[in-house]
């Protein structure tokens, strides 16, 4: 079963693999948001944690971008209040 989460993971991805090419940066962050989505599917508190590390990073990483992937923007606001009350 698909939740919200998992959907926000696959589909920033699918919208970064268009930048790809861009800067090595998007394929981290594509590699990123796929490994949040394992981590949320089968959440024991290593993987959990995992993910609210990976999920800091991108956040972190898309301060200046937000303008140019702003549904990325709005995946990572609602993966940061799953992480909260993870």
């Amino acid at each position: 079963m698909e939740t919200d989460e998992l959907r926000a993971c696959k589909d920033a991805a699918d919208l970064l693999e268009n930048y790809r090419s861009f800067s090595p940066m998007v394929g981290d962050a594509i590699t990123a948001f796929k490994r949040i989505g394992e981590c949320i599917e089968d959440p024991t508190q290593e993987k959990v944690t995992e993910a609210k590390d990976l999920i800091d990073q991108l956040t972190t990483g898309i301060g200046p971008y937000q303008g140019y992937v702003p549904s990325v923007a709005v995946a990572l606001e609602k993966l940061t209040k799953w992480s909260e009350s993870a």
